[in-house]
């Protein structure tokens, strides 16, 4: 009998944002369809023992007391080598290949970057190809060293394929910016996460009559790049449930599954005036499955939640954060269903909410179809 090649899904797992779960997940499952490949999953951030802690957050914390710049940033992938170098290597070992299912080439915020390029540098010494997949690609930065890093790492040559849910504008972005060499592929896909309902054998319940309010934290506008403050967020959600409630709509409030953003929940019922009532706050993958399938329309903010009601064939309203969320909504054909961030006022949200609410949208079938198959196709490309 054939031996069976093992391939390695590496992805943010740890954080309890289980939308990053979806991703990793959906990539597992696309993997598996290879009968003669066995795929584990892993995630970036593994467990640390009290010795590998002890210098982790000492270099952490050093890295925040220096100042911002080229020493900082060293300061942190030296951290991440710490944390990581050990356990990378003993992950890839036996492994063929490597795949980050994570969905963002970025460097801008968390470590991921320094995740990607360890990872990188630990799979070229073991001769292992590396894939992105399906990946939003951040705005390139000459004069950012994280960015610097990221580009060196992404043309090794051990890195064989990348590709981007941002479609074209994603390619772009690699050859043109990045100097992604031509050896590698890099070709447009639609988000691994497309593949939910096959991966979980989930569906949209019929009867449903909720609409599903999506949590997310208060700055978030701040933090990359917006002038909305929470405390602007928060007047929003609430003169839009007070809206919904005058129209007698139900509605629920729902995260996926990170505490900042259910703390905000707090904040927002609170003002609202009843702060006693049930956010559903997720455990796991599977409950904000089933937490989001009980819906009959969304309004989204974090991005896979806004993507998980899409694969669900589940109307989704939402706002723009990040240009992650224009490509969605761009590759998705639901443009007219998500506000910029000077577009947002209660009236309009209202507006959207109660139009989808009472007619739906007809979704572009063929498209979706399109993009969910040049996931897999390419997917497929580097596992051959």
């Amino acid at each position: 009998m054939k031996k069976k090649k093992k391939v390695l899904v590496m992805g943010l797992t740890s954080i309890n944002n289980y939308g990053d779960n979806f991703i990793t997940d959906c990539v597992n499952y696309l993997v598996s369809q290879h009968s003669d490949i066995d795929c584990e999953q892993a995630t970036l951030e593994p467990k640390m023992s009290l010795v590998t802690k002890v210098p982790y957050y000492f270099l952490l914390c050093l890295s925040k007391i220096v100042p911002k710049g080229k020493l900082a940033d060293q300061l942190v992938y030296q951290a991440v080598k710490v944390r990581c170098k050990r356990n990378y290597r003993k992950l890839l070992d036996g492994k063929s290949a490597l795949i980050y299912g994570t969905g963002s080439f970025k460097y801008g915020t968390q470590k991921i970057w320094a995740y990607y390029c360890l990872g990188i540098e630990v799979a070229h010494g073991m001769g292992i190809p590396v894939m992105f997949n399906a990946m939003n690609v951040q705005s390139y930065n000459e004069n950012d060293w994280k960015c610097q890093m990221l580009t060196k790492h992404a043309n090794y040559s051990n890195v064989k394929s990348i590709t981007s849910r941002d479609g074209q504008a994603g390619v772009d972005k690699l050859r043109n910016n990045y100097g992604i060499r031509e050896q590698i592929v890099c070709k447009g896909v639609g988000d691994a996460a497309f593949w939910i309902p096959e991966c979980y054998g989930v569906a949209k319940r019929p009867e449903a009559d909720v609409l599903g309010i999506n949590l997310i934290y208060g700055d978030i506008f701040i933090r990359y790049g917006g002038t909305k403050s929470e405390e602007e967020l928060c007047s929003l959600y609430c003169g839009i449930l007070k809206k919904l409630d005058a129209e007698h709509i139900k509605w629920e409030l729902f995260t996926n599954g990170l505490d900042a953003d259910y703390r905000f929940g707090g904040k927002l019922l609170a003002l609202y005036g009843d702060p006693e009532r049930v956010i559903r706050h997720p455990g796991s993958t599977t409950e904000l499955l089933e937490i989001i399938s009980s819906y009959k329309v969304v309004f989204g903010a974090r991005l896979h939640a806004c993507i998980c009601s899409y694969a669900l064939q589940i109307p989704v309203v939402g706002f723009y954060w990040d240009e992650k969320l224009v490509h969605f909504a761009h590759m998705a054909g639901i443009e007219d269903c998500f506000l910029r961030e000077n577009e947002l006022s209660i009236d309009r949200v209202i507006r959207l909410l109660e139009e989808i609410y009472h007619n739906g949208y007809q979704l572009d079938a063929a498209n979706f179809a399109y993009w969910k198959d040049q996931t897999k196709i390419w997917l497929d490309s580097f596992l051959e």
